[in-house]
């Protein structure tokens, strides 16, 4: 694919689950319109986002911006950077960034250019057998995959690159020049994360062939189906559900995210006590980047949601980073027990609910051993102090 040519493309065909469902359009304006098709809405399909409703009207918006759901699906960081200059477009024309990627984005939607057919772009490299890969050079290759990657802090500065083995679909990661270890770091919280009893990303560590480390990370939102055809299954992360720009995924409240997911889900309290572990754990752990788009909701196929496997989760405090992502009961730091009481409260969590999950959080946090990852001296020293400080406040 020419991607400087889809600059030129001023319509484009939005499917939902194999089904074309809309279009996209540039209008002369600058408006970008999104409207669902007759024959869509006449077949009672569903609707593509929760931010999109079948009764809702033509969505329009302006500056070459697209809606946010659809904002949503786009890379981020070093992998969205490269994949405009090879676009040789701005970060402002976010229908051709997303035009280049459309194809295979998360969830079950699919954006390509009017009148082409789906067809998801393989994957940059067979991983089947890491040893024969260079990770670095995958990860500054332009590829066509929409995956999210690369955030401001430190967890989600990973790289993340789109791979394919074992009859499976994966993300692969590797560690960022500016936080090194960080994938040794995240499979260790990831493994320990598995103790709170609610789903988790499948994760390993793999070595490339010059011994560099990487995280080969199972697709959820990706499942065989009967006759052996890849199933696409509906999710959306929580700026995505809330209607917001993935740049304000710092600039909601832990209570209201939490809320605005369980609202969609089929079980609701049980999806807020999963978020409340989410959020627990981050503290107990030290990782300072849940933020709306690290926390999502993961559709069934049959139009059911419910909380997605728990994803980027390592330690931030090891980096320097002190503060929670999303503020708990009006604070990002020094928190206390009484203000997880206070959220526990907000959400409607029963006390005897609260006590167990609490309890959970801190045999799982208490799980991870630092001193067994590759870091020393003050970073290392720093965050054992401030850990054993929070998991003292909790259990007293």
């Amino acid at each position: 694919m020419n991607l400087e040519m889809l600059k030129r493309v001023v319509a484009a065909d939005v499917y939902k689950n194999g089904t074309l469902a809309g279009t996209m359009e540039r209008m002369d304006s600058g408006v970008v319109r999104f409207a669902y098709t007759s024959d869509y809405l006449a077949a009672g399909h569903p609707q593509v986002a929760f931010s999109l409703p079948l009764s809702g009207g033509p969505v329009e918006t302006a500056n070459g911006a697209i809606p946010a759901f659809f904002a949503g699906l786009l890379p981020e960081g070093h992998r969205l950077t490269v994949l405009k200059n090879a676009a040789k477009t701005s970060f402002d024309d976010e229908l051709t960034l997303l035009l280049a990627v459309g194809a295979d984005v998360p969830g079950d939607v699919q954006i390509v250019p009017a009148g082409e057919s789906p067809v998801e772009p393989d994957a940059l490299a067979d991983a089947s057998h890491p040893g024969d890969l260079d990770f670095a050079a995958l990860a500054n290759s332009v590829d066509l995959h929409g995956l999210p990657g690369v955030q401001d802090k430190a967890s989600a500065s990973m790289l993340t690159t789109p791979l394919a083995t074992r009859g499976q679909r994966f993300l692969l990661k590797i560690d960022p020049a500016e936080n090194p270890h960080l994938v040794v770091n995240e499979a260790a919280h990831l493994a320990a994360a598995r103790a709170l009893g609610i789903p988790v990303a499948s994760a390993e560590v793999v070595l490339d062939r010059t011994g560099r480390e990487g995280l080969l990370v199972k697709r959820f939102d990706r499942t065989k189906g009967p006759t052996g055809q890849w199933d696409r299954l509906p999710l959306e992360d929580g700026t995505q559900v809330m209607d917001l720009p993935p740049a304000l995924k710092y600039g909601v409240s832990a209570e209201a995210l939490a809320l605005a997911l369980a609202e969609k889900c089929r079980m609701p309290l049980p999806a807020l006590r999963n978020f409340y572990l989410q959020f627990l754990f981050a503290w107990l752990s030290g990782n300072g980047d849940l933020h709306a788009k690290n926390i999502s909701i993961l559709g069934d196929g049959t139009g059911f949601f419910a909380p997605a496997p728990v994803y980027d989760v390592p330690c931030t405090l090891l980096y320097g980073d002190e503060t929670m992502a999303l503020p708990i009961a009006g604070k990002l730091k020094n928190l206390r027990a009484r203000h997880w009481t206070e959220f526990a409260n907000t959400l409607g969590l029963p006390p005897r609910t609260v006590a167990s999950a609490n309890n959970l959080a801190l045999k799982a946090a208490m799980s991870i051993d630092l001193s067994l990852l590759p870091f020393e001296g003050s970073p290392l020293n720093g965050t054992q102090r401030e850990l054993r400080f929070r998991r003292h406040e909790l259990e007293a």
